[in-house]
């Protein structure tokens, strides 16, 4: 479908917005569970309904059908519903209050383009939340496209466009390694991932030639039927992260990005495949720039062995960098997986390292953190056993404590095994959150800094 620009102002022209009952989408919409409409939480309410006072009250539903090509609020006494994709074109800015809720329709997204910005800033107690139009029980991972932000920083792929039909610059990449996208904060982005005329277009957020100047922190995708978070090329640094139940990778990590990466927490389910995916370029795995991904602090949860080929940490195509103090636990294939001669080739030479990282129950029989089928690629690779030298302080077959990993519904991120945390362990460098001297996404003594605004609904 051709994705026709308005040059009709969109806010504060509502006239231009449908304004829907709210009692027409959703009846009953707030907990059965409490009586008269009362609410501990927004999670008690319906997906347009707000908690306030103890009391669910339904929003005003607007219909959004137009491009963005002013600067523009989206209030958090409204609930927006995209219909189609949406696109924020440059120069406009689209600010999201704190607390918004988003709908959105199959195949509807939200994309802002090329030179446009989006500031969706939410808090802990108020984060704004991208999710289905279809009624809480009846979501799906894929039931609309996702959202995506877009920049001017440089990416080794040209020309680089979304695959999006429109009649607008969908072009990726600049020259701006500081180019700035926008802000994302204590956002979630649920039941993305859905195709865009046939193709797998975007995933639950996509980054997408975003600078260092960009704000990417306490951000969540869950059941994205593509990828959770996806990020092409690039300077834009990650924190606070978390990607649970993405039906392809936890995230994906390509064409050429070279940010750097703190605190990341990744749940998989029996669909997921890899956890944290990195390549250079399919096409051209030498090309310029080249990724090197630089992550500290990370926590894979697989699925107690009980995937399909499902890894930990993949490299491919070329991809290259350093992932340290992490913890990757329960995938049926592999807790570490190097693929193709350009990515073992940057292992031997020392620009792929793995280190300070506990890999537990992994494989056929709970101990195969590697896989083996690549010695025959590569001889000198052998056995991984390079990254089982000493040296790496890379630790196997210890039980990092746990008490529930494999619950889709309320997985237990804090480890609370001795073997998290070593007086040994260097700090992170320069860059990174120095204090964060332990395995995995979070402290073994202080409380998530996942509580209060991350959820996981099953539907």
């Amino acid at each position: 479908m051709s994705l026709l620009v308005t040059s009709l102002p969109f806010v504060p022209a509502l006239a231009r917005l449908a304004i829907i009952p709210l009692a027409l989408l959703f009846s009953g919409s707030c907990s059965l569970a409490l009586e008269l409409n009362q609410c501990v939480s927004a999670e008690d309410c319906g997906a347009a309904s707000q908690c306030i006072d103890g009391l669910c009250k339904e929003n005003d539903v607007v219909r959004v059908t137009n491009h963005i090509v002013e600067d523009t609020v989206w209030r958090a006494d409204t609930v927006y519903m995209l219909t189609d994709i949406v696109m924020v074109v440059a120069p406009a800015t689209l600010t999201i209050e704190p607390g918004t809720q988003i709908l959105a329709e199959r195949n509807a997204g939200l994309v802002s383009l090329n030179g446009a910005k989006l500031i969706a800033d939410g808090r802990r107690d108020a984060p704004i939340v991208f999710t289905s139009a279809k009624p809480p029980g009846q979501r799906l991972a894929g039931d609309w496209a996702g959202l995506a932000l877009v920049g001017r920083a440089p990416t080794n792929r040209t020309p680089f466009n979304l695959r999006i039909q429109s009649d607008q610059d969908t072009s990726v990449g600049g020259t701006d390694e500081t180019w700035d996208c926008g802000t994302l904060r204590y956002v979630r982005v649920e039941f993305g991932g859905a195709e865009v005329n046939g193709n797998k277009a975007l995933n639950g957020i996509t980054l997408a030639g975003c600078g260092s100047d960009t704000t990417v922190e306490y951000v969540q995708t869950h059941l994205s039927d593509d990828d959770g978070i996806a990020i092409f090329g690039g300077s834009v640094d990650l924190r606070y992260a978390v990607s649970t139940r993405a039906q392809d990778d936890g995230i994906d990590i390509d064409t050429g990005w070279r940010g750097t990466a703190q605190f990341l927490a990744i749940q998989q389910d029996i669909n997921s495949h890899e956890a944290i995916e990195i390549e250079n370029l399919s096409e051209a795995p030498d090309a310029l720039p080249q990724t090197d991904a630089r992550i500290f602090n990370y926590t894979v949860l697989g699925f107690d062995r009980r995937g399909d080929r499902q890894r930990g940490i993949y490299f491919k195509l070329g991809g290259q960098g350093l992932l340290s103090h992490g913890i990757v636990i329960g995938q049926d294939a592999s807790g570490l997986h190097i693929e193709g001669p350009h990515a073992i080739d940057h292992a031997q030479q020392g620009r792929l390292l793995v280190e300070n990282t506990l890999f537990f129950n992994q494989g056929e029989d709970g101990e195969s953190y590697f896989e083996a089928d690549q010695a025959g690629e590569n001889p000198s690779l052998g056995d991984y056993s390079m990254f089982q030298d000493p040296s790496t302080h890379n630790r196997f077959g210890l039980d990092p404590g746990f008490s529930s990993p494999y619950n889709l519904s309320n997985p237990s991120w804090v480890p609370l095994s001795e073997h998290t945390t070593d007086r040994d362990l260097e700090r992170p460098p320069e860059g990174f959150d120095p204090t964060a001297v332990y395995l995995g996404a979070f402290s073994p003594s202080a409380s998530p800094w996942t509580e209060g605004w991350t959820s996981y609904p099953l539907n």
